[in-house]
């Protein structure tokens, strides 16, 4: 049932003794449904506009009878009703949630209240977290670019119940900070004061107006439940200023006093000119930060070490002296590449890197002991080692290495269990992937890295990283064995070490056959040697597609981005392979290219055909966008190929940008 947006308060604010203006403010409803009626399929919300719903695994969700249902969620399922029509800026978002049944057994329900959600996935949420007994959390979080970080987290006194509402409260308000602020209650109980007050002063803050909705996720070692909402409703606040009214012209029947003429400058045969300083007659010393331009650029010292050539993780000679010179030429795609890199928060040198002893990473970031920070900090590292490259300013490279060389002095292990810490090791793989490139370009760049700074690095690597990552995991799927492939790839590099280099280009070779799919691999995928897969699993393990057709990746029926995000890596350490002189590019050519190709003709058209999952095309954030330079640079630009999906899709992101360990690829890799 359609309903017109009413006005629910206005009010006179506070009024301004200097200036006699008035502060108003105003709410409306801009969201609202009962889900009253007849069970139906999910339509139009009273107010709002279309929800979108995202079912648990192809499960039908029913609304009517006061509550919208989510039935038979299975562990590792997801759901999600939100409703793109809206857009609020301060905006305030209840509703009601609901379990069947609440037992003794671990549940695992996070259940996601989302505001002022972007259209690219952008958004501020809070959780409530349901665990065994109905024990309840309530964390704020804020996603960006695919990244989640938690602002505020408190357990709560009240518990879920059986068949019992919960009421769930959330408001955002302001821009410079954001405050994110949420409270839960059960029914019949007052409505307490605000259990969650996250504020939000970062360059990351989302201020734009956003969609609001709800989504959820059950943990992989949870109890399958049915999830019911109800009573939904968001409503809006603006704040307008009244300026007062101009103050009335006493009456009077004196004549107004003519306007003083407008004095007649005094000619002068030669008037005075403004003193201006001498122009230096030698450009400045000291470059401009992040003008690349600047004089004294540094030179790659291109050097051979136990057969291994650098600088060579990633980023080599040509590729880097063929970026810069296009920068230097104002070219694109290049010069508004650096533009934008050297503009993005991981390029302020006032950046202050935050290492802890030992990380401590839970499921998206659940639990975040120095996670964000160490992929934060491995991102500032690297895009402080770009600028110093690029520009020549000593500035950017002594920001780097004051990164590299907090960590190296801090950063003992990475946390891993599989109940806690169950993202130790890919949080590993990541940090291992982007640190790597950063420091192999400091050490090769004139930087002035100590020899002993470079060794405490060293050995880093070697305790901090390579145990986690140097033979994947057997329980994990494709974009985490080719992260952590990558990482290892990379540290056998930096260290010169054979051995390391020889086992991640083994991984690499095994998870990339069993991650994207070829027609000539058979009736079903490879199973990657040492890991869970087979003959009983294969098909969850793939998320359950239709048919197996060649460019089908392990995720792509689970979400765009972590299919990027495995792309990526294997893309990456392919790159790196051809620095070092081993032709990965080629051997999986087919197989690379057609994954490329497949997944991005539904990125770029949803309703295209050929779509093999079982569930429509989920985005799954923003990962997406931040890769595919690098390979089609590879094999379009280098080999010739064509690559009509991918040179589409790259028109509409270029310039890339940077994430976890997806880094400026427009940039560094568009031709070279």
């Amino acid at each position: 049932m359609a309903a017109t947006c009413t006005f629910l308060v206005t009010a006179g604010g506070t009024a301004d003794a200097a200036t006699g203006s008035t502060t108003r403010t105003s709410t409306k409803v801009v969201a609202k449904d009962s889900f009253a009626g007849a069970s139906r399929a999910v339509g139009n919300a009273e107010i709002g506009g279309r929800w979108a719903i995202q079912s648990p695994r192809g499960r039908t969700v029913s609304t009517g009878g006061d509550q919208l249902t989510f039935p038979s969620v299975p562990t590792g399922g997801s759901f999600a009703a939100l409703l793109p029509a809206v857009a609020a800026t301060d905006v305030t978002v209840t509703h009601g949630v609901k379990l069947p049944k609440v037992g003794s057994a671990k549940i695992g329900l996070y259940e996601t209240t989302e505001l002022r959600r972007q259209s690219d996935g952008d958004r501020y949420g809070t959780t409530l977290t349901v665990g065994a007994g109905g024990a309840l959390t309530l964390s704020a979080d804020r996603v960006v670019d695919g990244r989640s970080t938690q602002l505020k987290k408190t357990a709560l006194k009240v518990k879920a119940g059986s068949d019992a509402w919960l009421t769930v409260e959330t408001k955002v308000s302001g821009t410079s900070p954001v405050t994110v602020q949420a409270r839960v209650w059960g029914a019949g109980q007052p409505t307490p004061d605000w259990q969650v007050v996250a504020k939000d002063s970062s360059g990351s803050a989302v201020k734009k107006a956003g969609a609001v909705g709800v989504n959820g996720y059950l943990s992989s070692s949870g109890t399958p439940t049915t999830v019911s909402l109800n009573s939904f409703q968001a409503v809006a606040t603006t704040t307008t200023t009244v300026p007062a009214a101009p103050a009335p012209v006493p009456a009077t029947t004196s004549k107004p006093r003519p306007a003083a003429p407008t004095p007649t400058p005094t000619a002068t045969t030669n008037p005075p000119k403004p003193s201006t300083p001498p122009k230096p007659s030698t450009p400045p010393s000291t470059p401009q930060p992040g003008s690349p331009a600047a004089p004294g650029l540094p030179t790659l010292q291109s050097v051979v070490t136990n057969g291994f050539v650098h600088p060579g993780v990633l980023n080599g000679t040509t590729n880097l002296e063929a970026s810069r010179a296009a920068v230097l030429a104002g070219q694109a795609p290049q010069k508004p590449a650096f533009d934008k890199m050297k503009s993005s928060r991981f390029a302020n040198l006032g950046w202050t890197p935050r290492p802890v002893a030992y990380v401590g990473c839970g499921s998206y970031n659940t639990v975040d002991e120095g996670c964000t920070a160490e992929t934060d900090d491995a991102q500032a590292a690297y895009t402080q080692a770009l600028l110093w490259y690029y520009t020549g300013d000593q500035r950017y490279a002594e920001k780097a290495k004051q990164i590299l060389n907090a960590y190296s002095a801090t950063l003992k292990d990475h946390k891993f269990d599989t109940k806690v810490y169950k993202n130790g090791l890919l949080q590993a793989g990541w940090a291992g992937q982007t640190f790597t490139k950063a420091a192999e370009l400091i050490r090769y760049s004139g930087a002035g890295w100590s020899a002993s700074d470079v060794a405490r690095f060293e050995t880093m690597l070697k305790t901090a990283f390579l145990p986690r990552v140097i033979d994947g995991w057997t329980w994990t799927s494709a974009n985490w064995q080719l992260t952590m492939a990558e990482a290892t790839m990379n540290i056998g590099v930096f260290t010169n070490d054979r051995a390391t280099w020889d086992n991640g280009v083994g991984d690499w070779r095994n998870h990339v056959k069993g991650s994207f799919y070829l027609a000539s691999d058979g009736a079903k995928p490879n199973f990657p040697a040492n890991t869970i897969m087979k003959d009983s699993n294969y098909l969850e393990y793939w998320s359950n597609p239709k048919q197996y057709v060649s460019g089908l990746a392990a995720e792509t029926c689970r979400d765009a981005s972590h299919t990027a995000m495995g792309l990526a890596s294997a893309l990456d350490a392919a790159e790196t392979a051809r620095l070092q002189g081993v032709d990965l590019y080629g051997e999986q050519r087919t197989r690379l290219v057609a994954a490329m190709e497949y997944n991005l003709r539904f990125v770029n058209d949803p309703s295209a055909s050929g779509w093999v999952c079982p569930k429509p095309l989920n985005l799954g954030g923003t990962g997406y966008k931040l890769t595919y330079a690098l390979g089609y640079n590879n094999y379009a630009v280098r080999g010739g190929l064509s690559l009509p999906e991918t040179k589409k899709f790259l028109s509409k992101v270029s310039p890339t940008g940077s994430g976890i360990f997806m880094n400026w690829e427009t940039l560094t890799h568009s031709a070279g």
